[in-house]
């Protein structure tokens, strides 16, 4: 039966939350935090319905993808080269190609394509692929990094040796999507915003590139650590601040393969992929406890955040709040949580 019937009384929904277990033997976690947890938001009258879901850490790195990310020893680069391969794994960072390649061998003579760099470290065979003039690559000299996404159609069909067919890291904001959320609905493409507590800044993001399955969150592009006022290299990336992320599954820009799905990826458009899902959040009646929720994570690394815990507990007794409440609900409110009577909400439908 859909809609209201004569006589009955529309009644506010309430928000629910609800810490989500990790695979067996495993624990969520973040960057600094060995353990925290992922709490599901969703309405009272339908519990196991995931609108969102939230956890609290430091926010870790991803620069693959930026045309400065890895080089030769000699380049000041974005990251270190480590980060980009191992004997076990091989090259994941970076394209590489074995010496005996044909696009290889015809550069050597002069011919080709396809340059590498033999003086680096040599994993199952390969080397890094080098960018350069004559292909277009923004940064010659540096080697070609890659994201596990393509550029232009949401694949890898396109030349993997060009610089250009990836999503450049620094300039677009992006998440690393951890298989083991796949089961609870979140998919490449699904949008998210990461609030910094102890200011007030964020950055809106949408999942683009694979984190593997390590139960690990809050992988995010470089571009999204800088929005929220990170800076430095590699492992010294100074990501020392606290930060609450909340992701939306199931609510992406489009067919996460297609080719306008990947083109468009501005601030905007993200915006507006997540300001109606922080609008509806905000109709709840309850709607503030989710800026409750948030604020009372907030700990200091190895602790592990007690958000719904410390919350239940304000609920009892109604003295404390967060450090940092007034932060998260501005930053929220930039994006369309406003749980507060509005004569008009425009220029985002």
């Amino acid at each position: 039966m859909n809609g209201l019937q004569e006589g009955e009384i529309s009644m506010p929904r309430k928000l629910v939350f609800k810490n989500v277990a990790a695979k067996k033997g495993s624990d969520w976690h973040t960057k600094d935090f060995p353990k925290v947890n992922l709490t599901r938001v969703s309405w009272d009258n339908r519990p196991d319905h995931a609108l969102a879901y939230v956890f609290f850490g430091h926010v870790n790195i991803d620069f693959d993808g930026s045309p400065t990310a890895y080089g030769p020893a000699k380049m000041t680069t974005d990251d270190n080269l480590g980060n980009a391969g191992n004997k076990r794994d091989g090259w994941f960072g970076v394209a590489a190609r074995v010496p005996t390649d044909p696009l290889v061998q015809n550069e050597k003579n002069k011919n080709g394509i396809v340059k590498i760099d033999d003086r680096a470290p040599e994993f199952q065979g390969k080397f890094p692929v080098v960018q350069q003039v004559k292909n277009g690559d923004p940064k010659p000299g540096f080697y070609v990094s890659t994201t596990s996404r393509h550029l232009i159609s949401g694949t890898r069909a396109f030349p993997d040796y060009l610089q250009n067919n990836y999503v450049d890291s620094s300039k677009v904001a992006f998440g690393a999507l951890d298989d083991t959320l796949k089961p609870l609905g979140v998919k490449i493409g699904d949008y998210g915003i990461a609030i910094r507590h102890n200011k007030n800044l964020e950055s809106a993001f949408y999942f683009l590139d694979g984190a593997g399955a390590k139960h690990a969150l809050g992988e995010c592009s470089h571009k999204v650590g800088k929005d929220l006022g990170g800076s430095g290299r590699g492992n010294q990336f100074d990501n020392n601040f606290p930060v609450s992320f909340i992701i939306f599954p199931g609510h992406g820009y489009g067919d996460a393969d297609s080719v306008v799905a990947w083109r468009d990826r501005s601030d905007s458009v993200i915006k507006r992929g997540i300001y109606p899902r922080l609008l509806e959040l905000s109709q709840a009646s309850n709607a503030k406890e989710l800026v409750l929720l948030m604020g009372f994570n907030e700990a200091e690394p190895p602790k592990v955040p007690q958000g719904i815990e410390k919350l239940e507990q304000r609920l009892r007794t109604g003295h404390t709040w967060p450090e940092n409440y007034t932060n998260i609900l501005l930053s929220l409110s930039e994006y369309g949580f406003l749980p507060f009577p509005q004569k008009k909400v425009s220029g985002f439908f």
